[in-house]
């Protein structure tokens, strides 16, 4: 990276964020961390608390930074009042932001923009949230809000997001289960593609360096898992026997049973290899994770 390169992340104290804004440090941007919430959390960069719900402090934080890239990785809880119109705000006040200055914008969008009734998803695909999914309804209308108010922003797809680490989220909520005796019901027949956070981090700032132009990728992990086998990699990773503490379970009709990204088009564009389940394992015993 260019010396003087500014990568703004929103949601930098989040299980994305935190190893994003710490890669793109390593690489040489110079990294504007932006949270709403437990800026302890933050691990690289300079950090801002921000309500990105505040237009005109979105407005000011950006005019100030000058940003070569912004990465909104920022992440709402999918519960309690307003969550869905907090998801919409934000993007679109990051949007029209980096519209104004003319700067290049990723913004995170999920796999749950679709009910996975067909076989695989491309970027072409129509978007279709599965019936009750306030979360998915809610970022399918981000992803065209910001396509509309900035055509030239990318808006990237992902899955599940993990970590052989602790404090991520596909891990902490099984560990904080088991200290409380309570068994962890994993779904065997539900399948998305999930994406090792160090990977999707390498993948988006390359991203940040190309000139695409506008419009929506795919980056996730090149094949489903069921989330009762990504569990069960996860803990076996951090020494956690999960025999003891798991129950097979089956879906709900009310969530997607599978999820199939094609990330075809990104791996002709990418250098940045997708990996496997198995592939990041071994990526990160290799890391030292």
């Amino acid at each position: 990276m260019a010396d003087g390169a500014r990568l703004l992340i929103t949601g930098a104290s989040g299980t994305l964020g935190g190893p994003l804004s710490i890669l793109a440090a390593h690489h040489g941007w110079d990294v504007y961390a932006g949270c709403y919430a437990h800026p302890e959390r933050v691990r690289a960069g300079e950090m801002r608390q921000i309500d990105l719900r505040d237009r005109f402090a979105v407005w000011r934080w950006v005019e100030e930074v000058q940003p070569t890239a912004i990465v909104h990785a920022a992440v709402t809880e999918r519960s309690g009042p307003g969550f869905e119109s907090a998801i919409r705000e934000s993007a679109r006040n990051i949007a029209q932001a980096a519209k104004a200055g003319g700067t290049r914008l990723i913004a995170l969008s999920t796999d749950l923009v679709f009910d996975g009734t067909e076989d695989a998803y491309t970027e072409e695909s129509p978007v279709r949230p599965i019936a009750g999914s306030t979360y998915g309804e809610a970022k399918a209308r981000a992803e065209d809000d910001v396509l509309t108010m900035y055509p030239g922003a990318l808006v990237v797809r992902t899955s599940l997001i993990y970590d052989f680490h602790p404090q991520n989220a596909q891990v902490a909520w099984m560990l904080r289960a088991i200290e409380r005796g309570e068994p962890l019901r994993l779904f065997t027949d539900q399948y998305r593609c999930p994406i090792w956070v160090w990977n999707l981090a390498a993948a988006l700032l390359e991203l940040a360096t190309l000139d695409l132009g506008g419009g929506v990728l795919h980056v996730a992990g090149p094949a489903p898992v069921s989330r009762y086998m990504l569990a069960m990699a996860l803990l076996t990773a951090l020494g956690v026997d999960p025999a003891p503490h798991v129950q097979t379970a089956s879906c709900p009709d009310t969530q997607a049973k599978r999820i199939m990204l094609s990330v075809d088009r990104a791996r002709g564009l990418l250098h940045t290899p997708l990996m496997s389940l198995a592939q990041a394992r071994v990526a990160a015993r290799e890391a030292g994770s």
